[in-house]
């Protein structure tokens, strides 16, 4: 009687661990943020962990301390630097998914930056005739400008992540 008192006893903690145990892993991948969605709520979790999946475009071939990951939609793009348990990305990793582990950084691009970028850009292009490679820098600034103007800022935001681990993920 003991021993199946004994077993039952095991049996139920054995399977209250395995829930939980499930439980964990359900919650940790309810908290990854697809790419795609970073952008909704980036501005509350800079200086954050947090885990985010996206697909390797790029990886920086001479260091490899540098990532670049898409969305499902390839319209949002994040840098991921390499840091904690990460020694550097590997160029096979192109085109795998990854699920990152690190800290959502900002940096922000004020008014007065982007002026003085435009007017460098404007006098680059009239010392040397280069228009044509401004084009895309022009077009950005202006992308910028708008995105203020629709959001009611006095900056533009650029979100990195110094990332501490990732894995691949199918």
């Amino acid at each position: 009687m003991k021993k199946i008192f004994f077993l039952a006893i095991v049996a139920i903690f054995s399977l209250q661990a395995c829930n939980s145990t499930k439980k964990s892993e359900d919650q940790k991948q309810n908290k990854v943020i697809a790419l795609d969605h970073l952008l909704e709520k980036a501005d509350q979790l800079v200086d954050q962990n947090i885990q985010i999946k996206g697909h390797v475009t790029h990886t920086c071939k001479h260091s490899g301390k540098r990532a670049f990951l898409v969305g499902d939609n390839e319209k949002y793009t994040i840098r991921v630097e390499a840091g904690g348990k990460i020694t550097g990305f590997d160029k096979n990793l192109v085109g795998n998914t990854l699920i990152v582990t690190g800290a959502l950084k900002e940096r922000r691009l004020t008014k007065e930056y982007i002026d003085q970028w435009e007017e460098e850009l404007k006098h680059k292009a009239e010392e040397d005739g280069s228009a044509e490679s401004c084009t895309t820098e022009m077009s950005n600034i202006n992308d910028m400008r708008a995105w203020m103007k629709e959001h009611g800022k006095d900056h533009y935001s650029i979100y990195y992540m110094e990332g501490s681990e990732y894995e691949v993920v199918e």
